[in-house]
C-alpha cells in the first residue's frame, strides 16, 4: 500500500508533469509560429496553472512504529522547529516567508541528521553542535541572499559569526545528547475507490490540499574572477 508522503508527492509530481507536457507543446507553437509569415506576429500562447484544489478521499491502513536516534531530550521535529523560529527571528523575521522557509526547513534535516549522527559517534555535543550551527546560518544567508529579504539588503547589518555564536547556544540549551526513542514511520494509506467503498464512514479521511505554482528559472553569474555560475532561482 502506498505511503501519505508517496500518494500526495505523486499527486503533485503529476502536476508537475503536466506543466512540464505544456511548455514542450508552448515551445513547438513557437517554432510553428516563427515559421508562419503571419503567426510570427502574434504572441506564443503559453498556459500557467492557477491554485488548483484538490479534495482527496483516504483511509489510514496503518502506522508503524520504530526506534530510532533521536536529539535528547527534545525530539528531531521539535529541535528543528525551534531553531527555524529562532533563525527567522535572528535576522528580522516572526516568520520567513514561504520559498526561503521551505529551503530552510530541508536544510534543516539534513543537518539535523548529519548533527544526530555526529553526537553518536563522539559521544559529546559540543563540536558537532558549533559545526551544525555554523553550516545552519550559512545556509541561512545563501537562502536569504537568493530570496533577496529584506528587498534585497539581506545580510547587511546582519553579522554571521554573531548569529552561528546565538545559534550554537540556542542548540546547547536544547541537546544534551543523543538516545533511542520510539519514531512513527509513514502512515499507509487506502486510496483506490473499490476498497474506500469497503471502509466504515467513521474510517475515512478527506484531505484539501491546495497546490500553487511557483516556478523557477536558470540564473547566470559571472564573478569578478571570469567563473560563471548559474543557479535556479524562483521567478
Amino acid at each position: 500500500m502506498p505511503t501519505l508522503n508517496d500518494y500526495l508527492g505523486g499527486l503533485i509530481a503529476s502536476l508537475t508533469d503536466a506543466r512540464m507536457m505544456a511548455d514542450a507543446r508552448s515551445v513547438q507553437v513557437a517554432e510553428l509560429y516563427a515559421k508562419h509569415d503571419l503567426l510570427r506576429h502574434f504572441p506564443i500562447p503559453r498556459m500557467r496553472i492557477g491554485d488548483i484544489e484538490l479534495n482527496v478521499p483516504i483511509a489510514i491502513e496503518g502506522l508503524a512504529e520504530r526506534i530510532g536516534f533521536q536529539l535528547d531530550p527534545i525530539g528531531n521535529a521539535e529541535f528543528k522547529r525551534i531553531v527555524a523560529r529562532e533563525l527567522g527571528r535572528f535576522i528580522g523575521y516572526a516568520e520567513l516567508p514561504p520559498v526561503p522557509a521551505q529551503k530552510l526547513q530541508r536544510a534543516l534535516d539534513a543537518r539535523t541528521d548529519t548533527l544526530v549522527e555526529e553526537i553518536r559517534g563522539g559521544g559529546e555535543v559540543q563540536k558537532p553542535m558549533y559545526v551544525f550551527a555554523d553550516g545552519i546560518v550559512a545556509d541561512l544567508f545563501e537562502i536569504g541572499m537568493e530570496a533577496k529579504l529584506h528587498d534585497g539588503k539581506f545580510p547587511d547589518g546582519y553579522a554571521r559569526d554573531e548569529i552561528a555564536k546565538r545559534c550554537f547556544e540556542l542548540g546547547l540549551g536544547l541537546v544534551s545528547g543523543v538516545a533511542e526513542k520510539p519514531v512513527l514511520d509513514q502512515l499507509t494509506v487506502i486510496a483506490d475507490a473499490a476498497r474506500l467503498r469497503e471502509q466504515r464512514p467513521e474510517d475515512m479521511l478527506r484531505i484539501r490540499l491546495t497546490v500553487g505554482e511557483d516556478g523557477m528559472e536558470w540564473q547566470t553569474l559571472q564573478r569578478d574572477d571570469g567563473s560563471v555560475e548559474r543557479r535556479l532561482i524562483p521567478e
